[in-house]
């Protein structure tokens, strides 16, 4: 934790606000810039500056349809709604986009406060030379938050961040900063939390969570339209003497369509150019915002998937769209989920 900078809140802000309508709610133009790790370097980008309030998610969804993936967004705020900002963030996310911070003649290079967790959802991120990247602690919008509160609040950023591809140790910076304070993260610190992800895999790598029983389930969450979540999750065994449980691949897309979820749909992994299939296990279930199956996937893509390099990644292919995933943090997850319990002694 040492190195970050520390800068008085109330200074940044005031500066940021004297001369210009950045007081006012976020707003998105489409401006011409030049990015160091962008391809083409100079493109069209969706600048989006001021504070982010209720509206601001869907006001970007509106701009964001006439962009393609891969696009950037270059943020310049300093700060807002908490909620709406990680909001934002998965809007980037979902349309494909990357993040940088941008600036104008009115507003500087600062991404601060909650800002900060819409920087998060751009696929691949850039801090550029100059900029200010700041976090300091959440807090109430009309009263102080209790501890039951506060612990809500930092999970749902904590899985958040995890989602993102970011390391939750971002939010150990944030708690130790007074809310009227600011921590501005170091270059080398951005990158080693992975905020700054240049020159590193954009995607998210595999985590480990626990069911509400307790059951262990590998999730990774990619880009992707419609919004995707893949999963794996072992299969309860009677027989103890097997060396590895057998997996379920589960699949959830977060759609409204239910026509397209009445019938079975073909999904097909890619794995270093060799196809294997993924055979459908069950109908799909209609959970909240979307729709699940399981699906059976062979000791040979799962092997493949195991040996695969961590900066490898993976075509997923159906009637429904293609898209890819990164096997980041897979291989020792993968040893957790299928090794059976050590034998008891019988003494």
């Amino acid at each position: 934790m040492s190195g970050a900078r520390i800068y008085t809140f109330s200074t940044w802000v005031l500066l940021a606000l004297l001369h210009s309508p950045e007081s006012g709610a976020m707003t998105f133009e489409k401006h011409e810039r030049c990015i160091n790790p962008a391809k083409p370097r100079c493109q069209a980008v969706i600048l989006a500056v001021g504070q982010i309030d209720k509206q601001t998610p869907e006001q970007f969804k509106a701009i964001a349809k006439d962009f393609p993936p891969g696009s950037w967004v270059a943020l310049t705020s300093p700060g807002g709604s908490l909620i709406s900002a990680m909001r934002l963030g998965q809007q980037i996310r979902e349309a494909g986009f990357n993040t940088t911070i941008g600036s104008t003649d009115y507003s500087p290079p600062n991404c601060f406060s909650a800002c900060a967790y819409a920087f998060a959802g751009g696929i691949s991120r850039h801090l550029p030379e100059g900029s200010k990247y700041g976090i300091h602690q959440f807090k109430g919008m009309d009263k102080a938050l209790n501890e039951e509160e506060s612990q809500k609040i930092s999970a749902t950023i904590g899985t958040y961040l995890d989602v993102m591809g970011v390391d939750r140790h971002l939010l150990d910076y944030a708690q130790v900063t007074a809310n009227e304070r600011m921590s501005i993260l170091s270059l080398a610190q951005a990158k080693l939390l992975k905020v700054d992800n240049t020159g590193q895999s954009p995607y998210p790598r595999w985590r480990l969570e626990a069911t509400a029983n307790g059951q262990l389930v590998a999730v990774n969450n990619p880009a992707s339209k419609p919004p995707i979540t893949l999963a794996l999750l072992p299969l309860p065994s009677a027989d103890k003497n097997l060396n590895k449980k057998k997996i379920v691949f589960v699949i959830f897309y977060r759609s409204d369509d239910e026509a397209l979820f009445q019938q079975r749909i073909e999904h097909q992994l890619i794995i270093t150019q060799k196809t294997y299939p993924l055979k459908q296990a069950e109908d799909w279930q209609k959970k909240t915002n979307g729709y699940q199956a399981g699906f059976m996937i062979s000791d040979e893509a799962l092997n493949s998937l195991s040996q695969a390099s961590e900066e490898s990644t993976i075509n997923l292919n159906s009637t429904v769209g293609a898209m890819r995933f990164g096997v980041g943090g897979f291989k020792n997850i993968y040893q957790a989920l299928t090794e059976n319990e050590p034998k008891s002694s019988g003494k």
